[in-house]
């Protein structure tokens, strides 16, 4: 689908130097909105998520596609190395990487070498935002502490963008979004009571929630460089969002004194049996039912064709039934386990029962209407997979400047290196001559 309108941030550039996932998704949000960010990389170093599967969505599409190079229902996994490529597979197709990258251009440069940094500042000079996700001490290092750049620049905006900010006792140490959620207390909050342990590393939260925090920081860092003339140095610190997702918590400690405890699928707040999720028809599917009221308890019952269990006293009232939630739940799902989760979903919102299939990844993108007729899906090109979807990560849909995620690019992510050409000749004016000489260097 093409992008319809301006792009508000057409004309900024975005020095890119950001890995892995919160931060990349930081200037992936920046590139939606038409920024022109380059992604520095390194094959000696290389993005961990490079390493990663090719996503197992859209089969039919692609296996009906020669460009996806025989790619077929089965993801295809490849040995991950700790430095350079793995010897016999392409980095470009991670599925992972793809989906955090998309609509960006994409250089090699070695910023260990000392004319690898000097070509950095040649390209500093033509940016608005320098990005970075490394541990908070490696840009000094380089001699690219804020400072440094603004030397080079003065009023250029860095964001530096480190699992735990650029002061106090953690700074030194390095992050990944499961490491972030637990130092904010969010893994504990998350799977089945005690004595089960924590489902922390499930889902990432502090990799998706931080780069719409980044995005707006930086956003509001160039509305002041505009009206001021002057940069910024702004500190995020990735576990930090956490705290604020968790913050019920907080506060009942705060007010009340109670510490959280974990409570499953069932309902904490307001009070509801059944409420859980429960076993269907079919390899991993389960169906979403909760009873809030007895009036919706008694239309799951008429649903049930009112089995004897279910006039008994220990379910005779919505209390009476919390109290006996763990026998409530079985019987439930022994009604539930041969049925397709789509149909109850549809029977029992039609009944007035809260209800809804429990979906995978697939699902979403096969299936789900809602997520189609809201283009939550966007299909772009992509050098080595041919069409392909990529994720709508900012979902606002702005009316006369919408974002869009192919960016100013109307691509996929890059490939690793693969508009040296254009940065290194048409932005900062190397010849072909100069660029064989730095690539026989290793520089770039």
């Amino acid at each position: 689908m093409p992008r319809q309108g301006p792009l508000p941030l057409k004309g900024v550039r975005v020095t890119d130097l950001t890995w892995l996932l919160a931060s990349a998704g930081t200037s992936t949000l920046l590139t939606s909105l038409g920024a022109e960010v380059i992604r520095i990389e390194w094959p000696e170093r290389l993005d961990f998520t490079r390493l990663g599967e090719t996503a197992g969505v859209g089969v039919a599409a692609r296996e009906s596609n020669p460009r996806t190079l025989g790619m077929g229902k089965k993801s295809v996994p490849f040995a991950k190395t700790p430095k350079g490529p793995p010897p016999s597979a392409s980095v470009n197709r991670s599925g992972v990487f793809n989906d955090r990258n998309p609509g960006k251009y994409g250089i090699t440069l070695n910023m260990n070498h000392a004319e690898g940094r000097e070509l950095f500042k040649r390209l500093l000079r033509t940016s608005d935002i320098v990005m970075d996700g490394f541990k908070a001490p490696m840009m000094g290092r380089w001699g690219f502490d804020y400072e440094g750049l603004r030397a080079v620049k003065e009023d250029i905006i860095y964001m530096q963008m480190s699992g735990f900010g650029n002061t106090g006792p953690y700074r030194d140490y390095g992050s990944v979004g499961p490491i972030a959620q637990a130092c904010a207390g969010l893994g504990f909050q998350h799977g089945l009571p005690e004595p089960y342990e924590p489902t922390s590393w499930n889902h990432s939260y502090m990799d998706t929630t931080p780069p719409f925090y980044g995005a707006l920081a930086l956003i509001g860092a160039l509305r002041h460089r505009n009206r001021s003339g002057r940069g910024q140095y702004i500190d995020q610190a990735q576990y930090q969002p956490g705290l604020l997702l968790g913050g019920a918590a907080v506060l009942d400690y705060r007010a009340n004194g109670r510490r959280t405890e974990r409570y499953g699928n069932r309902s904490p707040y307001k009070p509801a049996a059944p409420h859980g999720i429960y076993r269907c028809a079919g390899d991993d599917a389960w169906v979403a039912i909760a009873a809030f009221s007895e009036d919706e308890w008694h239309a799951l019952r008429a649903c049930m064709q009112q089995p004897a269990w279910s006039g008994e006293e220990r379910f005779a009232t919505l209390h009476a039934r919390i109290k006996h939630q763990d026998d409530l739940d079985r019987l439930v799902e022994a009604w539930t386990v041969d049925k397709d989760r789509y149909d109850l979903m549809y029977q029992l919102q039609e009944a007035g029962v809260p209800a809804g299939a429990v979906q995978s990844h697939v699902d979403k993108f096969e299936i789900d209407p809602q997520l189609k007729v809201r283009d939550f899906f966007v299909h772009l090109d992509h050098s080595e997979l041919g069409t392909w979807p990529f994720t709508r990560h900012l979902t606002p849909k702005l009316w006369k400047t919408p974002a869009h995620p192919g960016g100013i690019t109307q691509r996929g992510a890059p490939c690793l290196g693969e508009d040296n050409e254009y940065v290194y000749t048409k932005l900062l004016g190397l010849s072909r001559e100069e660029m064989s000489a730095f690539q026989a260097k290793g520089v770039i």
